[in-house]
C-alpha cells in the first residue's frame, strides 16, 4: 500500500460518515486513524492528535460546510500541509473548499458512495496518480513548445472573447471542434508495445495554464490492455458572478481490445463552480447595494464520453459532453469537447 496509515479529519457532524468510511477501509487492511475509536479515555487530547498527525502517512480531509468552517478541522489540514504530506480531500456535500485546499484533486462522494469508495483506495494504493501539495505547473516556455504536439492533432473553434471558459446563468457557450481524422489513423499499424507503461499530461486544448494529468497502460488477460487515467485543470479566473472553476476526471478501461480508438468507463466527472449574487440596489430585509448575498461553491457530477486515440505512439485522451445540464444555483454546463495530450515517460 503507497499511503497505508491515514488520519481522518472531519467535522462532528458528519461523524455517521467517517465512521462507515474508516470501518470499509480498515477491512482492506488500511491503519486508520479517527479520534472517536483512538483517542483513549482520560489521555491527553492535543498530544494524542499531534502524535497521529505527525506519524501518518497522509491525511484524508472530508469536506463539507461543517468542516470547510471547522477551524480544529483546518488546523489538522494545514499541519499535514505545512509537513509537505498528501492531503486527499473527500466531497461530501456540496460547499466552497478552503483557499489552501481548492488546489487538491479531491473524491467525490456526493452522488455514489462505492464509486468514491473505490476511487480512494485506487489513490491510497497508489494505483491512481499521487495526490501532491504543490502548486499546478504554471504556463511557461516548455509547455508552450509542448503546443506542437497538440497542433497536429486538433483543429479548435472557440470564441475569441474568452466565453468557451465561462458562463453566465443560461448562457451556451461553443464547443471545441476536434478533428478525429487528425488524431486517429485507423490505417496504421499499432504496437501495443510502444503504448504500455506510463504517460504524463503535456498539453490541453483549449490551453490551460494550471493542470495535471496522468495515463497508465498495462497488458490485460489475451493481449487485451488495462487503463486508468485522471486528469483535472483549473479554468481561467472569471470576474464575473457565475463561472467554472475546475474540472475532474477519472476513468479506466480492464481487459479492453487494442484498437486506435478505446472508449473508456467513466468513474467521475465533475465540473466545479461559483457562484456570487450581489445586490444592484438597497432590499429591504436583504441588505445594501453592493453586498453579497450569495457566495456558494458547487460541485456537479456529468455525465460524458471518454475515449482514448492511439496513432503512431501518440496518445490524445478526448472528454465531451453533446447536451447542456443544470447544476445548482442556476448555474448550467453548456456542452464541451477538451483534449488532453500525453507523452510517455521514459
Amino acid at each position: 500500500m503507497k499511503y497505508k496509515k491515514v488520519f481522518f479529519s472531519y467535522s462532528r457532524t458528519d461523524t455517521a460518515f467517517a465512521i462507515k468510511l474508516a470501518l470499509d477501509l480498515k477491512k482492506d487492511g488500511y491503519d486508520v486513524w479517527i479520534d472517536q475509536e483512538d483517542i483513549r479515555a482520560g489521555s491527553e487530547w492535543d498530544m494524542q492528535i499531534e502524535q497521529a498527525l505527525s506519524t501518518c502517512d497522509c491525511l484524508v480531509y472530508i469536506q463539507s460546510e461543517k468542516s470547510a468552517a471547522s477551524q480544529n478541522v483546518l488546523d489538522e489540514v494545514y499541519y499535514v500541509l505545512e509537513e509537505n504530506k498528501p492531503v486527499i480531500p473527500l466531497l461530501i456535500s456540496e460547499s466552497k473548499a478552503p483557499f489552501r485546499i481548492k488546489r487538491l484533486q479531491y473524491i467525490n462522494f456526493i452522488n455514489n458512495y462505492e464509486t468514491g469508495l473505490q476511487s480512494l483506495k485506487d489513490t491510497l494504493s497508489g494505483t491512481m496518480p499521487e495526490v501532491s501539495n504543490e502548486n499546478f505547473k504554471k504556463g511557461n516556455s516548455a509547455y508552450k513548445n509542448r503546443s506542437k504536439y497538440v497542433i497536429g492533432f486538433l483543429v479548435v473553434v472557440a470564441a475569441a472573447s474568452g466565453l468557451f471558459y465561462f458562463l453566465r446563468t443560461g448562457t451556451t457557450a461553443p464547443e471545441t471542434i476536434i478533428n478525429k481524422e487528425d488524431i486517429s489513423n485507423k490505417d496504421s499499424v499499432l504496437s501495443k508495445e510502444n503504448f504500455t507503461g506510463n504517460w504524463i499530461l503535456t498539453g490541453t486544448q483549449p490551453d490551460m495554464s494550471e493542470r495535471k494529468g496522468y495515463l497508465k497502460i498495462e497488458d490485460g488477460d489475451d493481449g487485451k490492455l488495462n487503463i486508468k487515467t485522471s486528469v483535472q485543470f483549473y479554468y481561467p479566473k472569471a470576474n464575473d458572478t457565475a463561472y467554472h472553476e475546475v474540472f475532474n476526471a477519472f476513468a479506466e478501461c480492464k481487459n479492453c481490445a487494442f484498437t486506435n480508438e478505446i472508449a473508456l468507463t467513466d468513474k467521475q466527472v465533475d465540473v466545479g463552480s461559483q457562484r456570487y449574487i450581489i445586490l444592484k440596489e438597497d432590499e429591504p430585509g436583504k441588505g445594501k447595494a453592493g453586498d453579497t448575498i450569495l457566495n456558494a461553491g458547487l460541485n456537479t457530477a456529468v455525465k460524458a464520453s471518454i475515449v482514448l486515440h492511439l496513432s503512431n505512439n501518440n496518445v490524445l485522451l478526448t472528454i465531451s459532453k453533446k447536451d447542456t445540464s443544470a447544476a445548482s444555483y442556476g448555474v448550467t454546463i453548456p456542452p464541451f469537447e477538451y483534449a488532453f495530450v500525453f507523452k510517455k515517460d521514459e
